[in-house]
């Protein structure tokens, strides 16, 4: 024992910094365009389950007598930090200067408005969820024809007039999947590119609509995107789940490695073209709201693009702790973001709505506006847009 424990030791101390390397890689993983490397976008997903191993062991190894060693992890996750930060936030909700101008707006993948885990109930959960939300603006995802029966579960006239009489206003144009449900008038804003091939090329395939809400005079741009997921099949989604020993775990990085790998790539690489082109197309736009299935996390490429095109993150802003959108495979990861931009917003709340019928949970943002940029909140002090 005293010449194998020594032994055990040095094994874990290095076991447990090539978790902390493993750490950092991550958190600086969405540094690296996936046109050039896909494992660093991989990492970049692992940073949640990184993190807190690498804050246990640095817990472990300071109440054995490593300090060394957990002190290593504290400057790992200190180091981390930029990118934990939005993933981990320790933000919390705001009060409104000025309750009489405030929104509450719900992004949704809502899966055809199935129902994933009571499919034999009787009516529609999500679209009767919708209906008696109260929120003022419905940003769709996954949703092609509120008139087709064939489409969404338990379809009746009845429910789709609920929903109607709820949301008088609607938009979102026929072959695509983004759909905009609105109390106030809305309507979807053309896109032109000036390079007419780079137009040609983005009609067929682009991912994101633009739409306009006029909340009584205020004009209010709103990106509503579903871009590019994994397109894993329902074997491939299984793969991590179906480890269950050395052999399942092999099989497992066989199939990943061949199988999985490309098809991550594939789509890493079309998000940051497709946001790209959502940054160059509303360059200059403010305010505007932009939200949806990202299919990307906190820390990510395509994530980065957007904080640096200006475009801040609601949730971190108004949130403690980490939280995922995505319910299923255990894939517990937060690819439902709501970036804005301008002045007159200011986000005052997020949260995860506890509605189980997709494999996306709702996401709900209240957000405060000014009508005119010159008007100054008058009820408590500070700065409107404080960063």
């Amino acid at each position: 024992m005293i010449i194998i424990s020594p032994l055990i030791r040095m094994i874990l101390r290095i076991a447990s910094i090539l978790l902390y390397l493993l750490t950092i890689a991550a958190a600086f993983g969405g540094l690296c365009n996936p046109e050039y490397l896909t494992l660093p976008s991989v990492l970049v997903l692992a940073l949640p389950y990184l993190a807190i191993a690498t804050l246990l062991t640095g817990i472990i190894w300071l109440c054995t007598g490593g300090l060394l060693t957990g002190a290593l992890a504290a400057v790992t996750l200190f180091a981390c930090w930029g990118t934990l930060k939005d993933v981990t936030p320790a933000g919390h909700s705001k009060d409104a200067y000025d309750s009489t101008q405030t929104f509450r707006l719900i992004t949704f993948n809502c899966l055809h408005f199935a129902d994933t885990t009571h499919s034999d109930r009787p009516g529609n959960r999500a679209i009767k969820f919708i209906a008696e939300s109260g929120a003022d603006i419905v940003c769709l995802q996954e949703m092609m024809n509120l008139e087709d029966a064939s489409e969404i579960h338990h379809w009746s006239r009845g429910l789709i007039d609920s929903l109607y009489a709820a949301y008088p206003y609607r938009a979102g144009s026929t072959g695509s999947d983004l759909k905009i449900l609105s109390k106030y008038p809305v309507k979807q804003k053309e896109i032109a590119n000036a390079n007419r091939e780079e137009e040609a090329y983005w009609k067929s395939r682009r991912r994101w609509r633009l739409f306009e809400v006029n909340i009584d005079g205020f004009l209010l741009p709103i990106v509503d995107f579903h871009l590019d997921p994994y397109d894993l099949t329902e074997t491939e989604r299984g793969v991590v789940t179906d480890i269950r020993g050395v052999s399942t775990a092999k099989r497992s990085y066989s199939e990943f490695r061949k199988e999985i790998f490309p098809k991550l790539g594939v789509a890493f690489r079309s998000r940051a073209a497709s946001v790209k082109d959502l940054v160059e197309t509303t360059q200059g736009i403010n305010p505007i709201i932009a939200c949806g299935d990202f299919n990307d996390v906190p820390g990510s490429w395509a994530y980065r693009a957007m904080r640096d095109a200006g475009f801040n993150d609601a949730y971190p802003e108004t949130n403690f702790g980490p939280t995922n959108t995505f319910n299923q495979f255990l894939f517990l990861f937060h690819i439902d973001q709501i970036f804005y931009r301008g002045a007159s917003l200011r986000a005052l709340d997020v949260k995860k709505l506890k509605l189980d019928t997709s494999d996306h949970y709702p996401i709900e943002a209240t957000f405060e506006y000014i009508k005119s940029p010159d008007r100054k909140p008058t009820h408590r002090p500070g700065p409107w847009n404080a960063i």
